[in-house]
């Protein structure tokens, strides 16, 4: 159970930063906040959506942003895909593309300008850990990807 004014204060970064992209050169239309959530007494990712839906991050739903630009607060082109599956879920039992995920990888593509007027396009990959996500993340998009709650 995430707390209402967790749901709450996502919504609001949500709708700010889609009213700023309105007057830049790409405008977002959807986004949702990555977060730390617990599932069974264990940390794992999840999402809330502009809507105020929050649910768990699984497999599937990440597929689902396969063909789409992501931008990390607005300003940094991403991309993601799985990590691994919470450790409390069987993924026998289960469908492994619905078990929640405790990690993922990012990879970023940001410009370094620190060596002058050239920026250079820098790419890092970064694992995001549940229990180690202090800080939500707000992801942002042109439009709603096909299986994705408003």
């Amino acid at each position: 159970m995430v707390p209402y004014h967790t749901i709450a204060f996502s919504q609001q970064k949500l709708r700010a930063a889609l009213r700023r992209s309105a007057d830049q050169e790409l405008v977002f239309g959807y986004g949702f906040v990555l977060h730390s959530r617990r599932h069974n007494d264990r940390s794992t990712l999840g999402l809330i959506t502009l809507n105020g839906e929050s649910m768990a991050l699984t497999p599937r739903l990440l597929s689902c942003l396969e063909r789409h630009q992501l931008w990390l607060f607005g300003h940094a082109r991403i991309t993601l895909e799985p990590g691994t599956l919470s450790p409390n879920v069987d993924p026998g039992r289960l469908d492994a593309a619905e078990c929640p995920l405790s990690t993922l990888l990012m990879h970023i593509a940001t410009f370094d300008a620190s060596t002058g007027v050239t920026q250079h396009l820098v790419q890092v990959e970064a694992t995001v850990k549940a229990e180690a996500l202090v800080q939500p993340m707000l992801v942002l998009t042109q439009n709603r990807p096909v299986g994705w709650p408003l």
